[in-house]
């Protein structure tokens, strides 16, 4: 049920993409995508901190959907045209804040699918200050 919700979402951002004329607006939509996959990230820690407890029934799934939704919210930005060179420079920024992000995430969504559970932790590590990171850049461009 949940994936559905999330395709339908992603559908009408999709669909809300386009050019943009002023960095303003660039810069609004690159605070959003921060904000929308440090929720991700931090979705991928609750998961890795309850799997610590013993409670990994949908650790993998979890992990799973927290990649696709930072992945897709990553895409949906870098869809987007940047209107100038502030913008460009805002984008590299961010990009390398997602590629960390989505990264991680990927190699956390491995190492469950293989079942290598107890090198979640340490593959996490890099997340706390990655989401900090989106945080910091979503409220100073939101």
């Amino acid at each position: 049920m949940r994936r559905s919700w999330v395709a339908l979402g992603l559908l009408l951002v999709g669909a809300c993409t386009g050019p943009v004329r002023s960095t303003s607006v660039y810069e609004s939509k690159a605070g959003q995508t921060a904000e929308t996959v440090s929720s991700a990230v931090q979705t991928a820690l609750l998961a890795v901190e309850a799997a610590e407890g013993g409670k990994a029934r949908y650790l993998t799934q979890t992990l799973v959907e927290a990649e696709e939704d930072a992945n897709a919210a990553q895409g949906t930005f870098d869809a987007i045209q940047p209107p100038d060179r502030r913008a460009d420079e805002l984008r590299d920024r961010l990009d390398e804040l997602l590629g960390e992000a989505t990264g991680t995430l990927a190699e956390l969504r491995i190492a469950a699918r293989r079942g290598r559970l107890a090198d979640l932790p340490a593959l996490a590590e890099p997340l706390p200050e990655v989401a900090e990171e989106l945080d910091a850049f979503a409220e100073a461009h939101g």
